[in-house]
């Protein structure tokens, strides 16, 4: 047992010894690896005063300043140190309540340009697996004074001259450059001593400066800058004549008294670059900005530009314009058609937006420019970054576009196509792209490309046939060819109704009849015995063929049907009618249900319509002729094209009559994919229209007389014509 309790405790002496010369070893505080999970701070300093200064660092303290800053964290109930050092950006505490203070700086008795600076945040809580976030303020906590000399007058007494600022029995002298500031302990009163050598003479001489009114030499508090601008009232033998002519007395931050070696070095930040390059179209208009981020007024800029667009053989490739030169500034400035900012500026950007649109492919080919920028402000330039890219590419792509022509500017024979639209253009800007396009034509799409004249139309040209054409902008860079077929000459199969018809029988064993080749119908269905009851009549075909004028010939009738036998006066059994129907000759498909005729499918554009006929028309009734180009997608029917005839007029002989097809332009966009033809024996389908010639129908008379008929219409044929 005690050799156990032996070997332990030398195990605990062991590491207990351990622990003791880690703390020992410099870890400022206990326990450095306070907790396996992130517990601390998040450290941030800023800048006290909210406002701007000649010198414009971000509000957050950047490196070097803030790595020059050191922080104390002070446990704020045991007053123990918990961390002691360079200001980090984190740093691990136990879970507490602390108080943080963060300084820079000595803060000597008086030094040139020696600021101090110090902010406290006290009460800050942290909770164990919790980086808890610290903003330090910090600000100026000695005083400083500056002098400003009238060098002009001075000059004239004096070959040099300088001035003592003196604080308990310690002093900084401040020469004729005025450059660098007396800084010193809050709440000191300070002495000033002017001293110079007589111009001429070099005799030496000294001169008291009093205090001026205001007392602003005395007990001068932190972030307090006192400039006094030092000339001359009178000339003496003694040289003596020195007078204070201005002084200001102000509140001064951190950010404008950083020592410019310790303000962040400037940056570039690009607006529409991605990883420092931007690509677009020839004649596109994109952003493109290199943001100029300064903590202090610019000094310089280096700017490298390269390109093998011709249009900027002015500049020398990889030559290093700087903008402090006056001639490489103007030189830039013309070539770029830029504004460079000014040396002093304290904001800046490089704005190439406007030359975006001037840079061009060759011949449709890539071309890449590059801009390479370098920027001096605080005394420092931005490439001492090595890790910074500084290069920027402005990579010209060929625009993509191509030219169209609506549907409705096809035809069978011809088309016109469409100048370039907005939409037909994928990359690029319109209007530039508009103003220097020409467009061309090929039979195969791939040699002897020929320009359009102005009209942009193209003739003689064969049914059916795929040509091509394309945009060509400025002569050089090709848009996408696009193939445009024209329309084929369709022709009506059996349209001439010479090639024979189809047969049906009914109850009544009466024919009903169809004309042969799949794109011609009739109505016979719905004017055949369809109910069930015994009436013959009703079993008449309304289109039949018959031959006349030498062929064949559709015979269209408006013919009554309805709901059997009656019985009339006089024992003679008669018929009633309930329905009429006019016989029809269709390009479509007829249903019966809902009287409808659905188009058939067919690309055609037609310029008009022939037919050779003869008519009767009955009680003023009117035939009816139609033809309808029509669009049909996703169930709705657009109607593009159109003719339609109705006449009363009686025909006793064959007559070839043409309808034009008349477009509408306002579907110009939509291509026909249908056509629907239709002849009609006559448009009244009243019942009491034929009422009275169908009533006197007798069984004794055979029913001879149930097949009268009222409009009547004899169609030989019909074509659709094809003139463009």
């Amino acid at each position: 047992m005690n050799k156990g309790r032996d070997k332990n405790m030398k195990w605990f002496n062991s590491l207990l010894l351990l622990l003791c010369g880690m703390w020992l070893g410099g870890c400022q505080q206990e326990d450095d690896f306070r907790s396996s999970a992130q517990t601390g701070f998040q450290i941030t300093l800023t800048d006290e005063a909210n406002q701007a200064y000649s010198r414009t660092a971000p509000d957050k303290l950047e490196d070097p300043a803030t790595s020059m800053f050191r922080l104390r964290v002070v446990d704020a109930t045991t007053g123990k140190v918990a961390y002691s050092g360079k200001c980090t950006e984190s740093v691990l505490v136990k879970e507490g309540t602390y108080n943080l203070t963060a300084t820079y700086g000595e803060n000597p008795v008086i030094g040139l340009d020696t600021p101090y600076y110090e902010g406290t945040l006290e009460n800050q809580q942290v909770v164990t697996g919790q980086m808890t976030s610290a903003t330090i303020p910090c600000a100026v906590a000695n005083a400083l004074l500056s002098v400003n000399y009238d060098a002009e007058s001075l000059k004239k007494v004096y070959e040099d001259y300088s001035v003592t600022v003196s604080v308990y029995g310690q002093s900084v002298e401040i020469d004729s450059t005025g450059v660098k500031s007396a800084y010193f302990k809050a709440d000191s009163s300070v002495k000033l001593v002017f001293h110079g050598h007589l111009a001429g003479t070099g005799k030496e001489v000294s001169y008291d400066i009093p205090e001026p009114e205001g007392s602003p030499f005395s007990n001068i508090s932190a972030k307090t800058h006192v400039k006094i601008t030092l000339g001359t009232d009178s000339i003496t033998s003694s040289g003596v004549g020195i007078s204070v002519e201005k002084v200001k007395v102000s509140k001064v931050s951190v950010t404008e008294t950083l020592p410019l070696e310790f303000l962040p070095k400037p940056k570039l930040e690009s607006k529409g670059f991605v990883n420092n390059e931007l690509s677009f179209a020839e004649t596109e208009e994109k952003s493109a900005v290199i943001n100029l981020k300064l903590s202090s007024p610019l000094q310089n800029i280096k700017l490298k530009f390269n390109s093998t667009d011709a249009k900027f053989a002015g500049l020398e490739a990889d030559k290093e314009y700087l903008l402090s030169n006056a001639v490489d500034k103007a030189a830039i400035e013309a070539a770029l058609g830029i504004t460079l900012p000014e040396i002093g500026a304290t904001t800046g950007s490089l704005d190439f937006t406007s030359l975006i649109p001037q840079l061009m492919t060759d011949a449709g080919n890539t071309v890449a420019s590059t801009i390479e920028v370098d920027v001096k402000a605080n005394n420092r330039w931005a490439s001492e970054d090595k890790a910074a890219n500084r290069v920027y590419t402005l990579k010209c792509n060929k625009p993509i576009f191509h030219v169209s022509v609506y549907p409705g500017n096809i035809w069978t024979k011809e088309f016109t196509m469409n100048p370039l639209l907005a939409e037909d253009v994928e990359t690029g800007n319109y209007d530039l792209l508009s103003q220097k396009m020409k467009y061309q034509f090929s039979v195969d799409g791939q040699t002897n490309w020929i320009d359009f004249s102005d009209d942009l139309r193209k003739s003689d040209l064969a049914p059916g046939t795929n040509y091509y054409i394309r945009g060509v902008y400025r002569d050089v860079v090709e848009g996408e060819i696009v193939a445009v077929k024209t329309y084929e000459t369709l022709s009506i199969p059996n349209s001439t109704l010479d090639e024979g018809y189809s047969t049906t029988y009914p109850k009544s064993n009466n024919p009903l009849y169809n004309f042969n080749g799949g794109w011609i119908g009739t109505r016979n269905t719905l004017t055949c015995h369809s109910n069930g009851v015994n009436a013959f009549y009703v079993s008449k075909s309304s289109t039949l063929p018959i031959n006349e004028n030498g062929s064949t010939v559709a015979h269209l009738m408006t013919i009554g049907w309805g709901a059997g036998n009656t019985c009339s006066f006089g024992n003679k059994f008669g018929s009633v009618i309930n329905n009429v129907s006019a016989g029809i000759l269709c390009v479509g498909d007829y249903e019966a249900s809902g009287d409808t005729i659905y188009a058939k499918v067919a690309s055609i554009r037609p310029t008009s319509l022939n037919f050779t006929y003869k008519s009767a028309p009955y009680n003023g009734d009117e035939y009816l002729v139609e033809i309808a180009l029509v669009n049909i997608s996703e169930n709705v029917e657009t109607v593009i094209g159109s003719a339609r005839l109705t006449s009363g007029e009686k025909i006793d002989s064959y007559k070839t009559q043409s309808m034009d097809v008349v477009y509408n332009d306002a579907y110009k966009q939509l291509p026909i994919t249908h056509v629907r033809i239709l002849f009609k024996a006559g448009i009244n389908e009243n019942k009491d229209y034929l009422e009275d010639k169908f009533r006197d129908a007798y069984i004794w008379e055979g029913y001879t007389n149930a097949y009268l008929v009222g409009s009547q219409f004899w169609l030989d044929s019909f074509s659709l014509v094809y003139d463009k």
